[in-house]
């Protein structure tokens, strides 16, 4: 006959993974999106609601118990040892009556009230003995509890793949049995995993199909969870306008029901959206409101993420001195939590808000700590979803109709093998010194281990380590879906064996970064090595028919010079390989004393920067573009510059990386926008009818309200839209295919025009050209003033001119460019030749007849 797990010391600071279907689980934040490390990692969490932590009560078929087990049941999340005391006094009554059905769901529900308590030895062996208990008597209801409460210790102990198969199992047992409630249970933890993991599209899916079946089932507090869990998902994705119109419409529904942390937790995502919106001083008056329902109900992890999210809200919105109480007091917690997520994020703030107070030093250590945890993430992350078979565990869920039972059942124990293969596989792999699973290179774990070796070995001898970044290669995931962009890792890393001398090592130690090591070499056979890797990956790739172009940015570091232990090479190599990017990519950057500093310098850029946008430092200059064959002009390109008061003017190529990656990108756009409009219609007001061409970035294309701001430029200006051109790279267009094609088409009917600038250096020319509304093709400078000029040139121009564009030739320096692209028949010229970049009032004739008056 089953008993009860022993029951345990009530353990200090127990965990907030409880919770029943029938009240409110502590929400769990779960990780953020992958960054890559030289992004802006100062990222606000979303929180997901986490109700769906503990089985719930089991209420078919009836049992003189229930009563007693719902209020058992309704304490568990408020006070679980009570719920303990109260479930074993039920399960020494229902074991004394022999009722098998009582004792299978008692056992469950101390199960969860063990988890509730963080005893997860005592809730595996009591979710165990339910499940076995229901079984034996036929109660799938309950059965699928278990299954789901075992599902949950999996997760707590990190074993995803085992906790996505109990899910599977759970979720099998209630659509058996017509459980809508234990299936929507099921899905709602699946989704969890799936954010876990990242997959936040696949679990937004996830908990909508479960919020049909919770209304369906009309469990109030299902119903309640998944509507925090979509607003969760949603603000992940970035589609904050959404999470604040979804919030709205589940808002009143959560509080009528008196669900205070589901409120609460909804409305700290409402929080963070607002300030990733820029509304931060609305999202700090809301915290100030939210502050009552934190202290009143909120869970230790919920109270510190209050902190974070407020203190964030405060930082952005220039209060300081607030922000910076708040974010220390959540960092105390989320360190003696042990809570590395919350941790990583408040560094991030901390050190954004030092850096605005100058505090350069601080700022720096604190943003290089929270890049070693997210480097710890992200290798988590891998590892996790090496253990997850996520898509085809979505096909599953959707396949619920009677008809299909045994197709169900078939592929429940098909996806079971391959989950138990893929944890073997991995088990293998530890055993064999953590190898990548895709290319068969040393993993991380191995490199550094082998590295730390070879330095023992070496002493004083020189030893070079290479860290290899590819460049652009989110363009080919974007583009033409990760099959390929693992099969071009593939044949990237034979060409890097090919390249690196035998005694060498070649490792991946994560997404399209690479390391080697050799010893004997020193700093410049360390810099022949690189740019013969190079060289080797200059040669196209031919990956499922597709031809690609692949480049890389390498940073070296030679031990001792540059560091004795592996996290200072790993540190230097980072440092140089970030110098290569900057220094325009696929080039090699040795490491040198002082390249710290420049990060530093990096961050005092984005502050004076920042205060360029509102001090007037930013100026617009233009560039004529010419008719190729008269000479006479067609428009001008505008450009940004940076006039700093102590710098004088400073390089673009210098501040838009930084402008790009802090999101300054966006304001600074729209403000040259403007300027750009009012300065082609002031020239329109004389009767000079020029177009004028604007670049705009990824990040501002990406803007939900973009058109709407370039309508609103147009209308303040007065420019006719006809004299309009908006230049796109093909990188830009590439990140999402589809979107842009709607957007461009939203733009055209403003009645501007469009030109796909830098034409012939992305990767799918030729299918742009196919599907987006493109008026001018823009030949990038390199091909106009390469050695093969005159092929590449004439084909592009035949290309474009097949489809009714016309044709732009940048970069033209000299009179023998000029007469070969007007002999090729392009439309149009730009370049040194004829002008360089001007301020308005400074531009004069390079033409007769020249119709720019130098004067305002």
């Amino acid at each position: 006959m089953a008993r009860p797990p022993e029951q345990p010391a009530l353990l200090a600071g127990a965990s907030d993974h409880g919770g029943t279907a029938d009240s409110t689980c502590s929400p769990i934040p779960c990780p953020p999106i992958k960054v890559r490390p030289d992004c802006d990692f100062v990222r606000q969490d979303g929180l997901s609601s986490g109700v769906l932590d503990i089985p719930g009560p089991t209420r078919a078929p009836s049992s003189p118990w229930q009563a007693r087990l719902d209020a058992a049941d309704r304490l568990i999340l408020t006070d679980p040892l009570q719920a303990t005391v109260l479930l074993q006094g039920i399960f020494q009554l229902v074991q004394e009556q022999e009722d098998q059905c009582g004792m299978a769901r008692t056992l469950t529900l101390l199960g969860g009230a063990y988890l509730a308590r963080g005893d997860v030895p005592g809730a595996l062996d009591a979710f165990t003995q339910g499940r076995d208990t229901a079984v034996d008597v036929g109660d799938g209801v309950t059965e699928a509890r278990a299954l789901n409460g075992l599902g949950l210790v999996a997760r707590e102990q990190g074993q995803y793949g085992e906790a996505m198969e109990h899910y599977l199992n759970s979720l099998h047992v209630a659509q058996a049995h017509g459980d809508d409630a234990g299936e929507a249970r099921a899905l709602g933890n699946i989704g969890q995993v799936q954010a876990d993991l990242g997959d936040y599209q696949l679990a937004l899916q996830t908990f909508r199909e479960m919020r049909l079946l919770a209304e369906r089932a009309g469990h109030v507090p299902l119903q309640a969870s998944c509507a925090v869990d979509i607003v969760f998902a949603l603000h992940e994705l970035g589609r904050y306008e959404e999470v604040l119109e979804t919030a709205a419409a589940f808002l009143p529904f959560i509080q009528t029901q008196g669900l205070t942390r589901h409120e609460l937790v909804l409305q700290l995502n409402v929080m963070a959206s607002l300030t990733a919106t820029g509304r931060a001083a609305r999202a700090a008056l809301l915290g100030d409101h939210v502050r009552g329902l934190a202290e009143q109900a909120a869970t230790r992890e919920q109270l510190t993420h209050f902190h974070l999210t407020q203190g964030h809200a405060l930082l952005e919105s220039g209060q300081l001195d607030g922000a910076e109480a708040l974010l220390e007091q959540a960092l105390v917690a989320a360190r003696s939590d042990h809570s590395a997520t919350q941790e990583r994020l408040i560094l991030g703030h901390l050190s954004e808000l030092y850096a605005r107070r100058n505090e350069w030093e601080r700022a720096f250590r604190l943003s290089r700590e929270a890049r070693v945890l997210d480097s710890r993430r992200r290798v988590q992350d891998l590892d996790r979803k090496a253990r997850v078979l996520s898509v085809q565990l979505h096909t599953e869920m959707q396949a619920r109709e009677a008809q299909a039972e045994q197709a169900r059942t078939a592929e429940l124990s098909r996806m079971s093998e391959e989950l138990t293969a893929a944890q073997r596989h991995l088990a293998a792999q530890a055993e064999q010194a953590h190898q990548d699973p895709l290319t068969g290179l040393p993993g991380r774990a191995q490199f550094q281990a082998e590295l730390d070796r070879r330095l023992a070995e070496a002493g004083d001898a020189p030893l070079g380590v290479l860290f290899i970044d590819l460049d652009h290669f989110k363009a080919v995931n974007d583009a033409l879906g990760h099959t390929v962009g693992d099969r071009l890792l593939q044949q990237v890393a034979r060409r890097l064996r090919a390249a690196v001398p035998g005694s060498g090592m070649v490792a991946r130690t994560g997404g399209d970064e690479f390391f080697v090591t050799l010893r004997g070499l020193a700093a410049e056979e360390a810099e022949r090595l690189s740019k013969a890797i190079l060289t080797s990956l200059a040669a196209p790739f031919d990956v499922d028919g597709h031809t690609l172009h692949v480049t890389a940015s390498i940073g070296v570091a030679v031990a001792p010079q540059d560091g004795r232990d592996v996290t200072a090479l790993q540190k230097h190599t980072d440092i140089a390989m970030y110098r290569a990017k900057q220094s325009g990519r696929n080039r090699v950057r040795t490491y040198e004393a002082g390249m710290d500093s420049e990060s530093a310098q990096r961050l005092i850029l984005d502050r004076d920067l920042r205060a360029a946008l509102t001090t007037g430092e930013l100026l617009v200059h233009y560039q004529p573009v010419v008719e190729a064959v008269s000479g006479q002009p067609q428009g001008f390109e505008a450009l940004v510059r940076w006039a700093h008061p102590q710098q004088g003017l400073v390089s673009p190529g210098k501040f838009i990386p930084v402008a790009e990656d802090t999101g300054l990108i966006v304001p600074i756009g729209t403000w040259v926008l403007g300027e750009a409009c009012r300065q082609a219609a002031a020239w329109q007001g004389r009767g000079q009818a020029l177009t004028m061409s604007v670049n705009v970035s990824a990040r501002q294309f990406e803007q939900p309200d973009f058109v709407a701001i370039v309508r609103d430029a147009l209308a303040e200006s007065g420019l006719d839209p006809r004299l309009l051109i908006l230049e796109l790279t093909e990188r830009v267009v590439l990140r999402n295919p589809e979107a842009a094609a709607v957007l461009l088409h939203d733009l055209r009917a403003l009645g501007i025009r469009i030109a796909l600038d830098d034409f012939g250096t992305g990767y799918s020319s030729l299918g742009l050209l196919k599907t987006l509304p493109i008026d001018v093709l823009k030949i990038d400078r390199s091909f106009v003033q390469g050695d093969s000029a005159e092929v590449m040139v004439g084909a592009i121009v035949s290309l474009a001119h097949a489809f009714g564009l016309k044709v732009i030739a940048e970069g033209v320096e000299t009179s023998e460019q000029l007469a070969m692209v007007q002999a090729l028949h392009c439309d149009g010229v730009q370049g040194y030749l004829f002008a360089r970049p001007a301020p308005a009032h400074e531009l004069m004739p390079v033409r007769p007849g020249w119709p720019v008056s130098p004067e305002q």
